[in-house]
């Protein structure tokens, strides 16, 4: 096994001139970690700058990035009330937080849904029934009337039932649709936030085979893990897009709106279908422990997982969104795991992980210790 290089030292071994030398002027580099405080240097700056990172978690993230084995991997967190950085982690040779390097995969079903609940075109109650699709869609699959198992279009979200979305977005949405609300919500274009950062990369056929299978989450263009931090924590302050902030600004975060990116009513119909991830969808085990008692027990926790494999290099992208607690929204959290075919973990555990270590402090803190 090969050794396991610190976020930081990784980081430095860019070169200038090399193909990756253009990320070395986005992003955070260098991030230096103290029990007061965190230091980092921000874009194509070489003097570091303070920065909002709770020492704490950030130190839990890096060590749960380094146990992850993954070889390109990135953590970041906000208070999803203010916008303040928590976390901004990454492991590989440059800053994957801010880099849209792996395909949003699933995490794409997030746009779709927003879009068709925005536009009237389903509620929580739609039936939406489908066959096949479970790894693929293929045009028969598409074609064919009715299907062999039916959902309320509620828990297609949290269960990432392909077929769901891609019936409903070749039937309801068009193109367009798709790159407004992707624009909105953060998947594409840039995210507001005080530090450089690459914008989100979106690409939807034209094509109504095409355009049903991205809207599904199948090969549509690249996220970042900010990208992705950015959409749930819009979902969380009830489609307001709050403005993140990284570098200290020396007095306490002020929450600045940028503006609206959904209505209200969107918002909060979405959030109760993340809550279906974590409940009976796609991340109920992740939520258990190995003795079988449930993680953040009483907590309801609002969550996205995408996985996709890619080819060039071969990698097992592995996706984990969401923020909690659901019903009073704290903290947002994204995951991202660039793995090899063979690995360790995925995204949902280690964002379980930060999610528990972040819940452990505040009670800590609120017992005074």
């Amino acid at each position: 096994m090969r050794a396991l290089l610190a976020p930081a030292a990784l980081a430095s071994v860019l070169l200038v001139g090399s193909p990756d030398a253009e990320a070395a002027s986005l992003g955070l580099h260098r991030v230096r970690v103290t029990s007061e405080a965190a230091y980092g240097a921000v874009g194509g700056q070489a003097k570091p700058v303070r920065l909002t990172l709770d020492p704490r978690l950030q130190r839990e993230a890096e060590r749960l990035l380094a146990r992850s084995g993954a070889p390109e991997a990135a953590i970041v967190a906000s208070d999803v009330r203010t916008g303040r950085i928590l976390v901004w982690a990454s492991r590989g040779n440059r800053d994957f937080v801010a880099e849209p390097y792996a395909p949003s995969a699933s995490l794409f079903k997030i746009v779709t849904a927003a879009a068709l609940l925005d536009g009237g075109h389903a509620n929580e109650g739609t039936e939406a029934c489908w066959s096949g699709g479970e790894h693929d869609i293929t045009e028969a699959d598409l074609d064919r009337r009715g299907g062999s198992a039916c959902t309320p279009f509620g828990e297609a979200l949290g269960k990432s039932i392909n077929m769901v979305f891609a019936r409903m977005a070749k039937r309801h949405l068009d193109p367009d649709d798709l790159r407004r609300m992707a624009s909105a919500l953060g998947f594409a274009g840039d995210v507001p936030i005080d530090v450089p950062a690459h914008a989100g990369r979106v690409e939807i056929p034209a094509d109504p085979f095409g355009m049903a299978r991205a809207a599904a989450g199948f090969w549509n263009g690249k996220l970042s893990p900010l990208g992705a931090l950015f959409a749930m924590q819009t979902i969380a302050n009830g489609g307001e897009r709050v403005r993140l902030v990284l570098k200290d600004p020396g007095v306490p975060v002020a929450r600045v709106v940028e503006r609206r990116a959904l209505d209200p009513r969107v918002a909060r119909t979405l959030n109760r279908m993340l809550q279906v991830t974590t409940k009976r969808g796609t991340c109920v085990k992740a939520f258990r422990h190995a003795d079988g008692t449930r993680a953040l027990p009483g907590m309801a926790v609002a969550a996205k997982t995408g996985t996709l494999v890619g080819k060039k290099p071969a990698r097992m992208f592995s996706w984990f969104a969401s923020f909690a607690p659901a019903d009073k929204p704290e903290i947002a959290v994204a995951v991202m795991l660039a793995n090899d075919i063979t690995w360790r973990t995925k995204a949902n555990i280690v964002g379980r992980e930060l999610l528990e270590a972040y819940f452990a402090g505040s009670r800590d803190e609120r017992r005074g210790r």
